[in-house]
């Protein structure tokens, strides 16, 4: 019997679950430090102005609805549009 394959073992796949997060500090020059995150958790409510790893510019009201992990895949938050604090946005890798 063939064994079957996980997902969980390449650290590439996007089954794996989150490794690191890190605080994200809103600026509208330079990108997130350790690059394009996988995913982006809010915990608080505002506005979060962000360039996606495709270069879209995209401003999200984010609600009570939103908190938790959002598969948003973001290379850089933006100071200006934002209005979350900096402190309740996190980027996951």
């Amino acid at each position: 019997m063939r064994s079957q394959p996980t997902p969980f073992i390449n650290d590439l796949n996007w089954y794996t679950p989150l490794r690191d997060l890190k605080v994200v500090v809103p600026n509208d020059s330079t990108d997130l430090p350790d690059g394009t995150c996988r995913a982006m958790i809010f915990n608080g409510t505002g506005n979060v102005t962000f360039v996606t790893a495709g270069d879209t510019t995209v401003t999200i009201a984010i609600t009570a609805a939103w908190f938790g992990v959002q598969y948003i895949m973001a290379k850089r938050v933006l100071a200006t549009g934002t209005t979350m604090p900096a402190s309740t946005i996190y980027a996951g890798y």
